[in-house]
């Protein structure tokens, strides 16, 4: 039932139980978008590799004994100290917060909404939130800003809800729900690898070494154009992306395209990459230090 109420000409009034409907509603949008968001999360966490047989051996990579790459504990002498020395040499490539993280020179890769023009902006209905997951947030943003891969938005035309997800270690992760803004963008038809084939390609050889990118997305910068268009809202004010975020259709496909521009003399010989993942591989000990240190120049070359 809906109760009668006099309406003001030109203004659409609404009952309190229209607002309880509403909230409903955007309760259970909340927690569906929670319930993908936690299973996106969950992936990213745990990230599903195989862990190696063997034992690990870390190697500090600067002053800080924590901070460090590790290697096979049970490799041969010879291959641990060549390995050792590469990962010295280039420590500085190795990220352990954002100002460590110089970013994509935008020449190289820079990332484009391409919005359909025939899309009306959206402003999202605020959602409330806990204590808890605002203050959560609180931090997130000022993590963010002192990072510069936020600023403060003002005068938006798209704007959109933060979610926040409790992660396995009980952390929150602050996501932005950019369902509407990526239902008006088509999609970026850029082929991603075949992960089977990847697997066959890296089959066989006697060493690999794993790494993926530090904050991957962040290094890769929003068009000037379309930064204003990330904007989401929080207790806190209104804000938008530097730095290409996670949840952006199309956020996939540039970064894996930016990868192929980078490395595209090494795929398929020495490297194979799946977006932010890579594995250099070698078919004789001796040549794993020369592959590796051909990545990390290319990783140098292009400020990664």
């Amino acid at each position: 039932k809906k109760k009668a109420e006099a309406k003001l000409p030109g203004v659409n009034s609404i009952s309190i139980e229209d607002e309880v409907e509403l909230d409903a509603r955007t309760s259970k949008k909340e927690r569906k978008q929670e319930k993908k968001t936690g299973k996106d999360d969950h992936l990213v966490e745990e990230n599903y590799r195989p862990i190696p047989d063997g034992e690990f051996e870390l190697v500090p990579l600067g002053e800080d004994p924590t901070k460090g790459a590790k290697i096979g504990a049970d490799l041969p002498d010879f291959v641990k100290r060549q390995l050792k020395a590469c990962l010295r040499e280039n420590a500085e490539l190795f990220a352990w917060s954002a100002a460590e993280m110089p970013g994509i020179d935008p020449e190289v890769a820079c990332h484009q909404l391409t919005i359909d023009p025939r899309a009306s902006a959206v402003v999202q209905r605020r959602r409330k939130q806990s204590p808890e997951k605002a203050e959560a947030a609180r931090k997130t943003v000022k993590d963010l800003l002192e990072a510069n891969f936020i600023a403060e938005a003002q005068y938006t035309t798209w704007l959109s809800n933060v979610v926040l997800v409790k992660k396995s270690n009980g952390k929150w992760r602050m996501c932005v729900d950019y369902t509407d803004l990526n239902r008006a963008c088509p999609k970026d038809a850029y082929p991603l690898p075949n992960i089977d084939k990847l697997v066959d390609n890296s089959s066989g050889f006697k060493l690999l070494s794993f790494m993926d990118a530090y904050s991957g997305y962040n290094q890769i910068k929003m068009a000037e154009i379309d930064k204003k268009k990330t904007a989401f809202m929080t207790e806190t004010g209104n804000y938008y992306y530097n730095v290409m975020p996670f949840g952006l259709k199309n956020a996939g496909a540039t970064y894996q395209r930016m990868m192929n521009k980078v490395f595209h003399n090494e795929i398929g010989d020495m490297l194979e990459v799946y977006m932010d993942d890579m594995i250099v591989k070698s078919e004789e000990e001796i040549d794993h230090t020369i592959h590796l240190k051909r990545v990390f120049d290319q990783a140098r070359k292009f400020n990664m």
